[in-house]
């Protein structure tokens, strides 16, 4: 006959394994938080290009999935060996010679621009996509999505410009770069000191998940039909010359559109009930 104790051992070791395991099996099939999707593009400068890639790196951390795209000039100047050696080997990097990532794009939650040169701006001021970095910007922005981008190697007066004395073209063409940058950022380009570029593509992220959150909203909520107020709206408003913008007490105001409406001027109202 079996001994009493050394059964009731046996059953408390065997009651413990399967909880142990049905423990690590919850835990597995628990759903991991979605990562958000991050294209970088790299234009042929190196003024704030290591900033840019450190920009990244925290992107990184705070799990992004990377895709790299380098333009032809990016191959040599910024070169896949040292993506790869701030990112690691398993980034994706890309070039004018792989197959064009139009995939990559339309799941992007966000397009970043760790270094804008003053020639790639200037086409992205006249709508010229004559260039991989140029192409995927404006069908960024004809896409709807967020796009940030540093500034320093564009802006004619950055401080690093000056300590690099690249800072002596006459007034007439400092104005035509500025003009350049302003019309940029009027398309929609988040234009940011690299220093900050960590922070506002964050900021960015998310916005982008809060808008798409709102959208669903009106969808799963009463079939009432309810007004989203996006920062497009918003926009076409400021670009109009108005400067008031009158929502119904149920409509929906996405945080980009409040953003936008602070950065044109645009007071939004909501009406009474």
């Amino acid at each position: 006959m079996m001994d009493e104790e050394l059964v009731r051992r046996v059953m408390a070791e065997v009651m413990r394994r399967i909880h142990q395991t049905s423990d690590e099996t919850t835990a597995d099939n628990a759903p991991a938080p979605p990562r958000s999707s991050v294209m970088a593009i790299f234009t042929g400068g190196t003024i704030g290009m290591e900033e840019g890639l450190a920009a990244l790196k925290e992107l990184q951390e705070d799990d992004c999935n990377l895709t790299v795209v380098l333009s032809r000039a990016a191959e040599k100047i910024v070169t896949a060996e040292r993506v790869r050696k701030h990112l690691g080997d398993a980034v994706t990097v890309l070039t004018p010679e792989s197959p064009y990532p139009g995939k990559a794009l339309r799941q992007a939650d966000l397009v970043i621009v760790p270094v804008l040169t003053q020639n790639t701006m200037a086409k992205l001021a006249h709508t010229l996509s004559d260039t991989l970095p140029t192409t995927l910007i404006m069908q960024s922005l004809m896409l709807g999505k967020p796009v940030v981008a540093a500034e320093n190697a564009a802006d004619p007066r950055d401080s690093w410009r000056a300590g690099l004395a690249m800072d002596k073209a006459p007034i007439v063409l400092v104005r035509a770069f500025q003009e350049n940058l302003r019309k940029v950022r009027d398309f929609g380009v988040n234009l940011t000191d690299v220093r900050n570029l960590g922070r506002e593509a964050r900021r960015a992220l998310e916005r982008s998940k809060a808008t798409a959150g709102e959208e669903a909203a009106p969808r799963a909520a009463s079939p009432a039909k309810r007004n989203l107020v996006d920062a497009e709206k918003i926009k076409a408003v400021a670009l109009s010359g108005g400067r008031v913008y009158s929502v119904a007490p149920g409509d929906l105001i996405t945080p980009l559109a409040r953003d936008t409406a602070r950065d044109y001027g645009v007071e939004i109202i909501r009406a009474n009930t």
